[in-house]
């Protein structure tokens, strides 16, 4: 089945589509509100993958070029009147029925000048690649087009209509949220480097311990840097030298003030 072929076949479907519903009650589960709503959810595919695949390749030639622009008038009053029967709750009514069969001859008319003049004229001015590939597009659309209405999202977001499996790359998509979230959580409950730090600077530091055996030399023992020069002065001059007697806490002033003392003692006799 080719492009043209798979269009007239889209056209027989809704077509019979059309009849169930003129034939349908309200009661029940196949219910003329229920056809309808299957009617609108397929016409509007199909006039979507012809706006947006087919039409602007007959619109690139001069013979197919003439019958876009009428193409697309006539089915936007279509889906016009679609949304208008589809508000209306009184589908069960002969007044609904009769603007229902208005409808039902628009499509038909609308089906009759595409295949007779845009289809009929299309036949041969494609290459076979060229062709081949406004097949997988027109089906890619239509696919894409029922896909967005289930999952409640734009078409044009649909990986279906880039040739792409949506199950798959939503289940993709859906797997690196999942890892990202948990990543976030990971580092969210591991403390930072920052609070790391002041808690270690916080700690209070451990003392080495002492060695066993070893003893702490009290204070009184430890020389003064003058007394441990005259231990040095001692051993160079030999034990059995008398020390030098030490100066006084002030040096010569202390000389000088034991004499001055001796003075004082001779005059008082």
């Amino acid at each position: 089945m080719d492009l043209w072929q798979m269009v007239v076949s889209d056209h027989a479907n809704i077509e019979e589509l059309c009849r169930e519903v003129l034939r349908a009650t309200d009661a029940g589960p196949n219910g003329r509100a229920d056809l309808f709503a299957d009617l609108q959810d397929e016409l509007e595919r199909h006039i979507a993958a012809q706006q947006n695949v087919l039409y602007p390749a007959l619109a690139s030639h001069h013979r197919t070029g003439t019958y876009v622009a009428d193409l697309e008038r006539k089915q936007d009053e279509i889906l016009q009147q679609l949304d208008e029967l589809a508000a209306r709750p009184d589908k069960a009514s002969h007044d609904w029925a009769v603007d229902f069969k208005e409808l039902t001859g628009s499509i038909r008319h609308a089906f009759t000048l595409e295949e007779n003049g845009a289809l009929t004229a299309a036949r041969g001015i494609f290459p076979p690649a060229e062709l081949k590939h406004l097949q997988r597009a027109y089906e890619r659309e239509r696919i894409a087009s029922y896909e967005a209405r289930r999952w409640h999202m734009p078409q044009a977001m649909m990986p279906s209509r880039y040739g792409l499996p949506t199950g798959t790359v939503f289940g993709v998509l859906a797997g690196m949220a999942a890892l990202g979230a948990g990543a976030l959580l990971w580092s969210m409950s591991r403390p930072s480097d920052m609070d790391a730090w002041e808690s270690q600077s916080r700690r209070p530091r451990t003392r080495f311990p002492r060695e066993k055996g070893a003893m702490r030399r009290p204070a009184s023992s430890v020389m003064s840097g003058q007394e441990a020069a005259q231990a040095d002065e001692a051993l160079l001059h030999g034990a059995g030298a008398s020390p030098a007697p030490s100066p006084g806490p002030t040096g010569m002033g202390g000389t000088q003030a034991r004499t001055d003392a001796e003075s004082l003692k001779y005059d008082g006799r």
